[in-house]
């Protein structure tokens, strides 16, 4: 519960907590006398802000933990046979307060590049089939609390294997890429792309429904189309649509209404898009084709 208050708030505010437990650790350090030791306890605000935070933040931390014993000790009156002990005390803590942040901060930004990762198509930077159906499971289950539609698009691309056997591999992987950056560059910040292997792609357009989204799907299309031209590929996108006005049971019932969708326009001549509309009572309404020149 902790952590997820803490994931939920900004670096700075991370920061001035973490600051403000510091002061009242210091506090405590000061009232509690000599003969209490409270150097451990300084040791998680700087934790916190290493890991929740950044490392600059966390260094930030060491050094203002640092200054707060400082400040208690001096405070303390304690007698020390040289006036410069207590300062290279102060030192010697934070060196080991600056080791603590470095080593958590690393630690922390290792975990979250594998995360990055396991959730990311290596070839294009799209999320992969896993992280896509986790995140669809995730909108039905919001979808189902806020009763707000959501649609998916599943992109197949039409002659690809036409591009690779005729051009190479390398043409084939750059395309691939090329078809990510121009999908992630038209769409909205909110909305998910992932490519689900080979040559097929999905997007999903979180709380949208039936016009935004084939306004959304007709734009990307487009600007795949007009890069297909410009690069002279014999490449065009079939494409299928669900909107969900009702949450689906499953993500793999919402995967495959569109995948079915997207089939059916392959069956049906290539290079269009059909958008249809899910009601929840097994069927699907408002089916639109829509061909795309």
């Amino acid at each position: 519960m902790i952590s997820r208050f803490l994931e939920g708030r900004s670096k700075s505010i991370v920061f001035l907590i973490c600051l403000l437990f510091t002061i009242l650790i210091g506090i405590a350090d000061y009232l509690t006398g000599t003969e209490i030791s409270f150097s451990i306890f300084y040791i998680a605000p700087i934790a916190v802000t290493a890991w929740y935070g950044t490392q600059r933040i966390g260094i930030s931390m060491s050094v203002a933990a640092a200054l707060i014993w400082l400040i208690a000790e001096r405070t303390l009156g304690r007698q020390y046979s040289n006036v410069a002990i207590p300062y290279w005390n102060m030192l010697v803590k934070l060196s080991t307060f600056l080791i603590i942040a470095y080593l958590l901060s690393n630690l922390r930004h290792r975990l979250r590049k594998e995360e990055e990762l396991a959730d990311t198509d290596p070839l294009t930077g799209a999320f992969n089939c896993r992280a896509f159906y986790e995140l669809v499971e995730k909108e039905i289950q919001r979808s189902r609390r806020y009763n707000h539609p959501f649609t998916i698009a599943y992109i197949d691309l039409d002659n690809f294997k036409m591009v690779n056997d005729r051009y190479g591999h390398t043409v084939g992987d750059d395309l691939l890429q090329k078809i990510v950056l121009i999908i992630k560059a038209n769409k909205r910040e909110t909305d998910i792309a992932a490519r689900l292997g080979g040559d097929e792609f999905a997007i999903m357009f979180l709380e949208t429904g039936l016009h935004d989204s084939a306004n959304g799907v007709r734009k990307i299309v487009s600007c795949l189309l007009d890069k297909m031209r410009q690069t002279e590929l014999p490449v065009t996108f079939s494409v299928g649509v669900v909107t969900y006005e009702v949450a689906p049971n499953e993500v793999n019932q919402a995967l495959k209404l569109a995948d079915d969708l997207m089939y059916s326009v392959k069956k049906k001549g290539k290079n269009a898009i059909a958008h249809t509309v899910w009601k929840g009572d097994g069927t699907c309404l408002d089916n639109e084709n829509i061909s795309i020149q």
